[in-house]
């Protein structure tokens, strides 16, 4: 094979040598270690147990989320699959986000490779546009967290580029009468669809692109029809089952744009921070650098004969990028905003912020690139030492041995401790369940719930405080004259929920404290609550035929 020193290599073959290419491929071979280090350093988070229940009670579509991410994860779940097994799909996702990064990276900036024989190719890092982009990918913490975990922006992450790919050559002169592609992009944006509901913003990003290119045009192709007729065909699932569940995964998600506080600037400039500690500064000093320069390794950017003027690789990035961020920045200020929301904006940008930061560094402004990119690799190394360490404080003393509601201002608030012992509560709580004969566990707060009910299924797992949720579909609500197995963790806990309008009396019957690495992180409180005399909750919906009935 010709060496990536002395060949002046087309796309695919550059995709083979930025295997061969050492620095590079230490450094994947690194992040996969990593990855395959934490995937089986702890048990599942509340999000992944959530999405795993969705597998283990398959269904059309869910309350909070369309249905991809439980129906990718079904095969694992129905085989029993240990949690490791489970962080294979987010891996994947990962490693289908870093091609398609290189593979968009070469398709937008052609001309941005260095010539044959050049220094820039045989060095490897920021001194080439294709590995500058791995680069950057590798470098940016929170993709890293996406690729462990699985959540509907880590499907999103691994479609966002097939879809950029698949726009931009469909405004490429004698593609769009190409059906092939626009069945791809139908497809592509179909499955986004159907893995979170801000897909949409893809797809009119990418309506926004061809209508740049092809202007009024665009709606005599009958690709584009056939496009968009692919991707709604593929979410029919999901509107059917809101159809029948009288639209509560929209209004919920509504409301949760909506927010439940003032908006505030401070909230704002939090986001953006946090943004910037996700991702990493390299991203802006790219972008930054790309925006000074903005057609260079671009290429031409017109279109040959009838055809309008093509978005440059800048604009055309930003088309999808900038308008997440802008509204995820707006959304932030009422409190109803997360940080890897963004990911498949900064996917859609990155490409361009990697061209830049090529062009400063063939410009000879490489101490500032370094250091930006130690502070990166540290930050990744401070997350991946303190999700493995879970994090810092501890239990001790009156915390260590508390009752449900005592200190609960004193509390630890080691975020990372959630991460542990819920697989060996579900243990004392199933047994203590059948020895006083009640056949359901109850946890006081709907986050609460998706870790005991994915360790200690088929059990039913129910939410004292009343919340329209995913459990109340899958369990139903307290109903009069219930009893239950309350578990209460310390760093959640809630007064034992007696009284009127709550149950008739509840005994607290043991203790399980959550030790690792020789530090207690948390306990659990285990109590037999009897006589519930709250009001009985309606299930939301009609109902509709679920895909599999709830394991036995």
């Amino acid at each position: 094979m010709a060496d990536c020193a002395t060949s002046d290599l087309p796309s695919r073959a550059s995709l083979a040598c930025l295997w061969l290419d050492r620095p590079i491929r230490r450094m994947l071979a690194a992040a996969l270690a990593v990855h395959l280090l934490l995937a089986l350093g702890f048990h599942l988070s509340p999000d992944e147990a959530h999405y795993a229940l969705y597998a283990s009670h398959l269904d059309w579509s869910y309350f909070d989320h369309p249905p991809l991410v439980g129906w990718l994860q079904w095969p694992a779940v129905a085989l029993g699959a240990a949690d490791g097994l489970l962080r294979v799909v987010p891996l994947a996702c990962w490693l289908l986000a870093a091609w398609g990064l290189v593979r968009l990276s070469e398709a937008l900036y052609p001309a941005g490779l260095p010539p044959a024989g050049s220094e820039g190719r045989s060095a490897g890092g920021l001194s080439d546009a294709s590995h500058a982009v791995l680069l950057l990918w590798l470098l940016s913490p929170l993709p890293h967290l996406l690729g462990l975990a699985l959540v509907p922006d880590s499907l999103l992450m691994a479609l966002t580029c097939p879809i950029l790919l698949l726009v931009w050559r469909l405004c490429e002169p004698g593609q769009q009468a190409r059906l092939p592609t626009w069945l791809g992009l139908g497809l592509c944006l179909g499955l986004a669809g159907l893995a979170k509901y801000t897909a949409l913003l893809l797809g009119l990003s990418a309506v926004a692109a061809l209508a740049w290119a092809h202007g009024w045009r665009l709606l005599a192709r009958r690709g584009f029809w056939l496009a968009t007729a692919l991707a709604l065909t593929l979410v029919l699932p999901v509107l059917a089952w809101n159809v029948r569940h009288d639209w509560i995964s929209f209004a919920y998600q509504l409301g949760h744009a909506a927010g439940a506080s003032a908006w505030r600037p401070s909230r704002v400039l939090g986001f953006y921070a946090l943004q910037m500690l996700g991702y990493g500064l390299l991203l802006l000093a790219g972008l930054w650098a790309a925006w000074r320069r903005p057609d260079s390794g671009s290429g031409p950017d017109t279109l040959a004969g009838p055809q309008r003027r093509r978005l440059p690789p800048l604009a055309f990035a930003a088309c999808f990028g900038v308008p997440p961020l802008l509204l995820y920045g707006y959304l932030a200020g009422r409190g109803s905003s997360l940080p890897h929301w963004a990911v498949s904006a900064w996917v859609a940008l990155l490409p361009v912020a990697a061209q830049g930061c090529h062009g400063l560094w063939s410009s000879g402004r490489r101490a500032g690139l370094r250091a930006m990119a130690g502070w990166q690799l540290g930050c990744c190394g401070v997350m991946v030492g303190l999700l493995l360490g879970a994090g810092l404080g501890s239990e001790t003393g009156e915390q260590a041995r508390s009752r449900p509601g005592e200190l609960g201002d004193q509390a630890s608030r080691n975020p990372l401790a959630d991460l542990y012992g819920w697989d060996n509560a579900a243990v004392p709580a199933r047994a203590l369940a059948d020895a006083h004969g009640v056949n359901t566990l109850a946890v006081m707060n709907w986050s609460l719930a998706s870790r005991l009910a994915w360790y200690a299924r088929p059990m039913a797992v129910k939410v004292v405080n009343p919340h329209q949720d995913q459990f109340s579909l899958w369990f139903g609500n307290l109903a009069p004259g219930d009893s239950v197995l309350l578990v209460d963790w310390s760093i959640m806990s809630f007064a034992p929920p007696v009284g009127p309008s709550q149950f008739r009396e509840c005994r607290w019957l043991e203790q399980q404290p959550v030790r690792h690495l020789g530090r207690q992180l948390a306990h659990f409180n285990f109590l037999l609550c009897r006589h519930w005399q709250g009001p009985g909750l309606p299930m939301p919906g009609r109902g509709l035929p679920s895909l599999a009935s709830p394991r036995d």
